[in-house]
């Protein structure tokens, strides 16, 4: 094997830091947020456009919408910081905002279109924090999931799922100890520490 990816082949360390930097990158959004919020003042219905993988799993996506307290100064990341939670449907615990990935969207217009209906806040999407595969605990089928982070910019006062969703403001410990999904914690886990790096990075402060 020759050229660059012979190049690249011989030095696997090389090839993991390009990915590292490559998520690192902020997802540029394909079209602005005020037409995505437009798109969402009906919110969808049916699942003819959801999307599957290989395996037959439902693509899911979603974000943690966080925001940095007006105080900060000598916290942690983890102290400094506030996520958005909504309460579940069947009202046993606490979630971050996700749903079904549709075939005309983005992964990322997917993403901001949910947070909007479910809890109603729009702001700058940030690299993905992972990817987990996980079973429903409604049904016994399984579903991929795929998380962003999302830095608030705006709380709207209506929202598509506001009468039967609440949202609260709460401390990142508080979220760990409530939700009641492991792989929504270790996204939540994932987004304090790339907040971390990116502090120390700037010298530790944000």
């Amino acid at each position: 094997m020759g050229g660059i990816s012979g190049i690249l082949m011989k030095f696997p360390s090389l090839i993991h830091f390009l990915l590292s930097l490559l998520e690192k990158i902020p997802a540029r959004l394909p079209m602005p947020i005020e037409k995505l919020v437009s798109r969402v003042s009906y919110p969808r219905t049916g699942r003819h456009l959801q999307r599957y993988n290989n395996r037959g799993f439902r693509l899911v996506v979603g974000c943690i919408p966080y925001r940095y307290r007006e105080s900060e100064n000598g916290k942690s990341i983890e102290e400094a910081i506030e996520v958005l939670v909504i309460n579940a449907q069947n009202g046993k615990g606490i979630l971050f905002p996700k749903g079904g990935w549709e075939k005309d969207e983005s992964m990322e217009e997917a993403a901001i279109r949910e947070t909007v209906e479910e809890a109603g806040v729009v702001g700058v999407i940030e690299c993905k924090l992972g990817k987990w595969c996980y079973k429903s605990k409604r049904q016994s089928i399984y579903h991929e999931g795929h998380m962003f982070g999302l830095l608030v910019k705006q709380e709207l006062d209506g929202w598509p799922e506001k009468n039967i969703r609440k949202r609260e403001w709460v401390t990142v410990s508080k979220a760990r100890e409530e939700c009641p999904h492991l792989w929504m914690i270790e996204a939540l886990e994932e987004l304090v520490w790339r907040q971390t790096q990116a502090g120390v990075a700037q010298g530790g402060s944000k």
